[in-house]
């Protein structure tokens, strides 16, 4: 009996290429033959999903109950007679993407097997997903989108040897990286599963850089500490409570900057749009409904290529600050505990907040760090734990959002933030706090927690803080 391909770690190189105008054309023509095989595959997917959907099988089968165990086999069953039956599969929408790049002379000639595999493949999941009501439509690329490139090996034709990039017979790229990067000197030395092109718009030029999926785990700079971290991170700050330190601050403040520019680009192209269009709003300024011309004046455009270029910046930029502040708490810590927030729910209050600073990818990140270095990760869920409405004593109040400061009957005066934090390192397996080591440890880890609150007063003259501080 065949046996499942075994997964192994991986982690991305990313690096820059050196192209001239001849070299950036033809990995634009590349990308576009890429495009139409794509497009090509996802009308093929949904052509192949819209039968099986008008099927009696199909009909009778989204029926039965997703609960029961006899049910749920049989829609197994069915779903996967079905698939086989009309070819909404992964293999048969491969072998459609090479069928239709051998009757394309012009695709054939510019495209692997199996980088027309890997797109066919894009295109399938695509289309799966929409099946499974994961998403509410599906997208064609539209004429001039970039499409990412990548292999299945380092073997055949999108290949790295040596710093340089080898497509097919017929383009070889130099890279453009520092030898004399620890990190990138480690990635180059293990095994390359396969490569990837991929694109970004630096300033309204185009920059091309190659992807090598690497076997492994990356280079480490550091090892884990040894303390226990309790997390608390909600839409605007992160509190962090150990042994030795605790930690409030705003999360991402430097995006936070950056986006009263982008409000100020936006309200700009919003100006010329409207000058540059009068007749498609109303009197009243709303946009009139159905098919409109819409007319882009060259400094419109012009504003538009400033608005994506701090988009990227902003991107990078978070992406820096997620990788700063998880390797700043892993010095720290060896174990973390933090709460399971549902971050769907956070984005319909919150919505802004969560969007530019993406506090579930930073979580992702901590959690993939912390474990591949030998760590612990664990989250609890808030219904059995209630840490922003408990106690160490054991009393649990509700507290209004507003209110950002835990003042018990018991005595205990805590920044509400912090004291989550501190509590999230108590919370046992079975997802309840131990109040007794919680108590006993109170009068050590007040000092730690008050000092923290100390710094942020004797810092507040310098600078402001967001009100959620309570400060």
């Amino acid at each position: 009996m065949a046996t499942s391909k075994e997964r192994t770690p991986s982690f991305v190189a990313t690096i820059r290429l050196k192209t001239n105008w001849k070299e950036e054309k033809q990995l634009l023509v590349l990308s576009d033959c890429g495009r139409q095989l794509y497009n090509a595959c996802l009308g093929e997917s949904m052509k192949r999903l819209k039968v099986i959907q008008r099927t009696d099988l199909y009909k009778e089968t989204i029926q039965l109950s997703k609960c029961l165990k006899e049910d749920k086999e049989k829609r197994k069953d069915n779903f996967r007679t079905l698939n086989e039956k009309f070819g909404f599969t992964d293999f048969s929408i491969q072998s459609f993407g090479t069928k239709t790049k051998n009757d394309s002379i012009f695709i054939a000639e510019h495209l692997g097997t199996h980088v027309c595999q890997k797109i066919a493949t894009r295109a399938f999941k695509a289309v799966q997903k929409y099946a499974f009501k994961q998403a509410k439509k599906v997208r064609f690329k539209r004429k001039g989108e970039f499409v990412s490139l990548e292999g299945k090996n380092n073997q055949t034709f999108l290949t790295y040897s040596n710093g340089y990039v080898l497509i097919g017979k017929r383009l070889t790229l130099k890279c453009l990286f520092d030898p004399k990067d620890k990190w990138m000197q480690y990635a180059l030395k293990q095994k390359i599963k396969y490569c990837r092109i991929i694109k970004k718009e630096v300033k309204g030029k185009n920059h091309f850089y190659i992807q090598l999926i690497l076997e492994g785990y990356p280079y480490r700079k550091y090892e884990l500490g040894k303390e226990n971290i309790g997390l608390d991170i909600g839409p605007s700050t992160i509190a962090i409570v150990g042994e030795s330190k605790a930690e409030l601050k705003e999360f991402c403040e430097e995006v936070v900057l950056m986006e009263k520019e982008k409000r100020r680009i936006n309200r700009k192209m919003d100006r010329q749009r409207r000058a540059n269009n009068p007749s498609n709003y109303q009197n009243n300024g709303v946009v009139k409904k159905g098919k409109k011309k819409w007319v882009f004046s060259n400094r419109y455009q012009h504003t538009r290529s400033e608005h994506r270029e701090l988009e990227r910046k902003i991107k990078e930029v978070r992406k820096q600050l997620h990788g700063r502040d998880t390797n700043q708490i892993l010095q720290r810590a060896f174990s973390i505990q933090t709460e399971k927030l549902s971050y769907k729910a956070f984005q319909k209050i919150f919505g802004k907040s969560i969007g530019r600073k993406a506090p579930s990818k930073f979580l992702t990140i901590l959690k993939r760090k912390v474990i591949s270095q030998g760590g612990e990760f664990r989250e609890f869920p808030t219904n059995s734990t209630k840490l922003s409405q408990s106690c160490h004593c054991g009393r649990v109040k509700k507290k209004p959002l507003k209110q950002r400061w835990h003042n018990c009957e018991c005595g205990v005066i805590a920044q509400r933030d912090l004291f989550s934090a501190y509590l999230a390192r108590y919370v046992t397996k079975t997802n309840r706090i131990n109040i007794q080591k919680a108590c006993e440890d109170w009068i050590k880890f007040s000092i730690v927690l008050d000092e923290c609150v100390s710094k942020l007063k004797i810092m507040k003259p310098e600078r402001k803080y967001i009100s959620t501080f309570g400060i």
